[in-house]
């Protein structure tokens, strides 16, 4: 995937939740699509409101509601 789709990515991200506090990186929002089978370029915004808020602002580790998916979200981001 191309930086441009990235950036493209990440502003969407970051327009739903921008309030003023600090958000998750790019490198963690890719990590939690991948931990959640699917192609960045294929991410909706209603997908990225499914997030957890907490880990969107860094409250929590866990982007997600099924356990599966937050274990491989760490193992992908520990580079297992």
């Amino acid at each position: 995937m191309n930086e441009e789709k990235l950036k493209a990515l990440y502003a969407s991200f970051a327009e739903i939740y921008a309030d003023g506090k600090p958000l998750r990186r790019l490198i963690e929002l890719v990590t939690a699509v991948r931990a959640a089978g699917l192609d960045p370029e294929t991410v909706t915004a209603d997908w990225l409101k499914t997030l957890n808020e907490d880990w969107v602002y860094g409250e929590s580790i866990l982007p997600f509601q099924d356990t599966a998916r937050n274990r491989l979200y760490q193992q992908l981001l520990r580079g297992q």
